[in-house]
């Protein structure tokens, strides 16, 4: 099966590689768009963030294993480009519009952990169905091949989040 020319595969790219800057950037020009759309639109202000623990209700910088369900409030956005991945045992993450409404794809973790010291990728996958905006509700899944599973995996999503500037240091999720 051949791949057509100008499509991503879906992979991760390290820091080394140029393009892991260009995806970054993409995602942060996306991000501040969507800040751009709700601040115009709603004559509020919006920040754009880099994704923190509290933004999703977590009090440290690991996911949790497991089906986790997100519902964005009103006026937010979250932009995951790529993924720091610490754990020899997170191999993969698979996405899902609404609460598995919509299957979306997965994320093959696992070569990320071998990626030198920096042990962070960007997705080379189609981002803009990642993309959640305000009142969408998505849900994904880390796999650990511990046993018995872990409640955790050493690992944090990169992303963008779009919130405003009343709500900075908050969660995004309902």
């Amino acid at each position: 099966m051949a791949v057509a020319k100008g499509v991503a595969s879906p992979v991760f790219v390290p820091p080394t590689v140029p393009e892991f800057y260009e995806i970054t950037r993409s995602a942060y020009l996306a991000a501040r768009a969507e800040a751009a759309r709700i601040a115009t639109g709603k004559r509020i202000k919006v920040r754009v963030e880099a994704l923190k623990p509290t933004h999703i209700g977590l009090t440290q910088y690991k996911l949790p294993t497991g089906d986790q369900t997100f519902t964005l409030k009103t006026n937010t956005a979250i932009f995951p480009y790529g993924i720091l991945n610490r754990d020899s045992s997170f191999d993969y993450m698979k996405w899902w519009e609404g609460n598995k409404t919509r299957y979306i794809g997965d994320w093959f973790t696992l070569p990320v952990y071998y990626f030198a010291e920096f042990k962070q990728g960007a997705y080379k996958g189609n981002l803009e169905n990642y993309a959640f905006r305000g009142d969408e509700t998505f849900t994904f899944n880390c796999h650990s091949t511990t046993t018995p599973t872990p409640t955790t995996v050493d690992a944090w999503l990169l992303a963008f989040v779009v919130i405003p500037e009343t709500m900075a240091e908050t969660a995004v999720t309902q």
